[in-house]
């Protein structure tokens, strides 16, 4: 098989998104099958941060799941029929996350929720379907049901980003994600479709595990400034340069409506459009990876800031105001390897930062970071187990201030969040998680939310 097909399935939402690359790393040539890749769609840092070692060696297969051997089971006899369905050009994958998290003390409402989520991935790759070498259809199908806390904690800093899809607050069931993937050759990638924002961003750095893996709140998830040009899901079309089997460029424009329960075809573009184009550069420091990404999303689009953001619950809704025409937000990404064994098992520790600076007429943040430690196999004894600690902060714009000063006292979000994720099985984590948020609005107090998750792959 040619590394022009390999990618093929491999890179399947690479065009999408900021320069993103299937493996996420910032050392590996992008070269995985269909079945590789939709495993590193349920992974997190555990087993997919940058690193030397080869982390599809010190992986679990993606049909290892929960059996251990020793005979026929029913969990064997599932694998051995997907693997099957693989082998012929179609990957299925199940994920089954559950969360129990309440607001301890200080924020919006005491309180703990119980919900979750049914996440279905499918992958058919053209090459083994069809014979069109380097095509590939991906799709993500999100179930959603109990409750959650976003709304009781904090509102500018979603404690749970997972359970905002597909319809915060709703049981529902939506496709959020269907794209076509080409390759015009092994350098160039086209790609179209509906585009499901997390797993663009998660894509992009596996790290940051789309919070059914690793951190859960939004703002430590992604570059949280980018909310008012990116929403949930969006229709797009883009198209990825390569450079030695890795993203480099990437240039994408979409459609500014959030989708994801709907078509995304009814009154597209009906408020402009937006572009988006990035740049990574890969490093080697003392042989450790790393990787630098720049970009920029432009809008034209007319936006207030107080308008809704499909990211966060903003404070406000149905204050008068004239209208801006336009937006844009600026992000920078770096992500270093701080220390690996070298061995295959993937022991590591890496640092990953994202900065937005976005528009303050048109969006509720001037500039938004966040920095994060995390490691995969701390202990030698836990191989599996992944600890990370994250700080965010996110500066509210003057505009949104001055225009809701009448009403609410505001002030910036400040939060740390600490987590720690047991692999119990190859195919089942529990993760305990607390975060600790100083919320925008003045009147409340300092919200301590903990949390469990509990995620099963089949």
């Amino acid at each position: 098989m040619s590394i022009f097909h390999k990618r093929a399935v491999g890179g399947w939402c690479a065009a999408l998104s900021l320069a993103i690359g299937p493996a996420g790393r910032a050392d590996e040539v992008a070269t995985t099958s269909a079945a590789a890749e939709v495993s590193a769609i349920s992974r997190s840092w555990a087993s997919e941060n940058a690193s030397v070692v080869d982390y599809r060696e010190a992986a679990p297969s993606p049909y290892a799941l929960c059996a251990q051997g020793g005979g026929s089971s029913l969990m064997e006899e599932m694998e051995a029929v997907m693997k099957r369905m693989a082998d012929s050009g179609v990957v299925y994958h199940i994920i089954t996350p559950q969360f129990y998290q309440g607001v301890a003390g200080g924020g919006r409402d005491r309180g703990f929720e119980y919900g979750g989520k049914v996440d279905q991935y499918l992958i058919l790759d053209g090459g083994k379907l069809l014979g069109v070498e380097g095509f590939g259809v991906t799709t993500h199908v999100e179930t959603r049901y109990g409750q959650d806390v976003n709304a009781e904690a904090v509102g500018m800093a979603p404690v749970n980003v997972a359970m905002l899809y597909p319809n915060a607050g709703e049981h529902d069931t939506a496709i959020t994600g269907l794209t076509l993937t080409q390759y015009l050759s092994e350098d160039w990638q086209v790609s179209a479709g509906k585009v499901n924002a997390l797993d663009m961003f998660y894509a992009l750095y596996p790290q940051t595990g789309r919070g059914v893996n690793g951190f859960m709140n939004a703002s430590a998830i992604i570059p949280l400034g980018v909310g008012r040009v990116v929403p949930l899901s969006f229709m797009g079309a883009g198209i990825t340069k390569f450079v030695d089997g890795r993203p480099t460029f990437a240039v994408m424009a979409f459609d500014n409506q959030d989708v994801t329960t709907t078509s995304g075809f009814d009154d597209m573009f009906d408020n402009g459009a937006n572009i988006m184009a990035t740049y990574r550069y890969y490093t080697m420091f003392g042989g450790l990876p790393g990787s630098h990404m720049a970009g920029g999303i432009w809008a034209t689009g007319e936006y207030v800031s107080y308008d809704p953001l499909s990211f966060v619950i903003i404070p406000g809704q149905g204050v008068g105001a004239v209208k801006q025409h336009g937006a844009y937000s600026l992000i920078y990404i770096g992500e270093q390897t701080l220390w690996t064994d070298g061995a295959k098992d993937g022991r590591n520790v890496g640092f990953l930062t994202q900065w937005c600076l976005a528009e303050e007429e048109t969006s509720p943040f001037a500039w938004t970071c966040n920095a994060a430690i995390q490691t995969k196999g701390l202990s030698r004894s836990r191989p599996n187990d992944a600890i990370g600690v994250g700080y965010f902060h996110s500066g509210l714009s003057n505009d949104f201030v001055n225009s809701l000063s009448p009403v609410f006292d505001l002030r910036d979000v400040n939060g740390v969040e600490l987590y720690y994720n047991m692999s119990l099985a190859p195919c089942f984590n529990v993760t305990t998680d607390l975060q600790v948020i100083e919320p925008a609005e003045t009147q409340y107090d300092t919200a301590v939310v903990a949390g469990l998750r509990a995620v099963l792959q089949l």
